[in-house]
């Protein structure tokens, strides 16, 4: 991770900052130090396999522990819970880090004020994350998560749905989120971070995805900022839904690795609104032929693009499946830096 101090890093500590300790300043605070949570599950288990870990409730801080061979929630957010704190933790072989999934229906498992920092979970069968219901006002930071090599269909390295909202993902990486069992005729899934047409004003600064069989990025969220974030070989690098600004990220060589459907660095689906994409830097190595931006929407698009830096020698600059998308270039689009082997597909 970078070590000097930019704006963004200064943003980025006050928001955790101020996400726990607002309630913990009126609350005493249960520590959970240093403990090993051990499951069962064996290195092909499936599903719940191994059992839970640790169900959480709110006031607590978990700290320095190890969760291993577990199933479907290392840590488990069954009722709601405020003020809970996830740090300096490794974790392997699991089905999924943290689930959030109520035991009652009729009192949803709202996770609020909360933060994961400094978490590091290996051999990942379905997911690091997945955050529900209406959670808000949480921070994910330097939580790097790892794909096992059986992945479950549908994995997801961080995963928001419902109306989870005001979340932050900072320096998080997913790597590795496949599809393993998918038949070649099928789309194949998988992505390293996701959220939903509910989801609103999530932010991901500086996060990494890569090698994943769908999405670096598949976010469906209103209001989405991604900030100096790197997608790396994944099928589609960034896959967006909804509307937002994408500052300073990184694309590099999409990858297919089966199934059907194509790659691409940049692509937009659906009923997605409007973007910004502000200096991206777009990388493809010679005989990599995936568009830069495939926009496949089903009302047109408007597209602004400022300062890029596309370096895409094979490849087309837009594949347009769909209605034709309204493109606006700042400064014009002979003023940018843009290598490609031609305008459209």
């Amino acid at each position: 991770m970078r070590s000097d101090i930019t704006r963004r890093c200064f943003v980025t500590t006050a928001l955790t900052a101020l996400i726990v300790p607002r309630s913990a300043a009126t609350q005493t605070m249960t520590t959970i130090e240093g403990k090993t949570f051990q499951g069962t599950r064996a290195p092909d288990g499936v599903r719940n396999d191994g059992g839970e870990g640790l169900r959480a409730k709110s006031n607590t801080a978990v700290e320095n522990c190890k969760f291993l061979d577990l199933g479907n929630g290392a840590v488990r957010i069954s009722i709601p819970v405020d003020n809970l704190t996830i740090e300096n933790c490794v974790a392997g072989n699991l089905y999924r880090f943290l689930e959030d999934t109520c035991s009652d229906k009729a009192n949803p498992a709202t996770l609020t004020n909360f933060a994961i920092k400094g978490v590091i979970a290996r051999e990942i069968d379905r997911g690091m994350t997945r955050i529900r219901y209406g959670s808000h006002s949480g921070t994910i930071e330097n939580v790097v998560a790892y794909a096992s090599s059986q992945c479950d269909l549908y994995c997801v390295g961080f995963q928001l749905e419902d109306e989870a909202h005001d979340i932050t993902y900072a320096g998080a990486e997913a790597h590795g989120f496949r599809e393993t069992t998918r038949s070649a005729g099928k789309y194949w899934n998988g992505d390293g971070f996701s959220d939903e047409h509910g989801n609103h004003d999530i932010r991901y600064l500086s996060c990494v995805a890569t090698e994943c069989t769908d999405g670096g990025f598949d976010l469906k969220s209103a209001n989405v900022y991604l900030d100096n974030c790197t997608s790396r070989s994944n099928k589609r690098n960034y896959r967006l839904w909804g509307s937002g600004k994408l500052h300073r990220c990184k694309s590099e060589d999409p990858h297919l690795y089966g199934g059907t459907g194509k790659s691409a660095h940049f692509s937009f689906h659906g009923d997605a609104d409007g973007y910004v994409i502000d200096r991206p830097i777009v990388n493809a190595a010679a005989g990599n032929s995936a568009p830069v931006f495939l926009i496949a929407t089903t009302s047109p698009l408007h597209l602004e693009i400022r300062n890029a830096t596309i370096n895409a020698p094979d490849a087309a600059l837009f594949a347009v499946y769909g209605p034709d998308p309204v493109i606006t270039w700042v400064p014009d689009r002979s003023s940018q830096n843009i290598t490609v082997a031609q305008e459209n597909a």
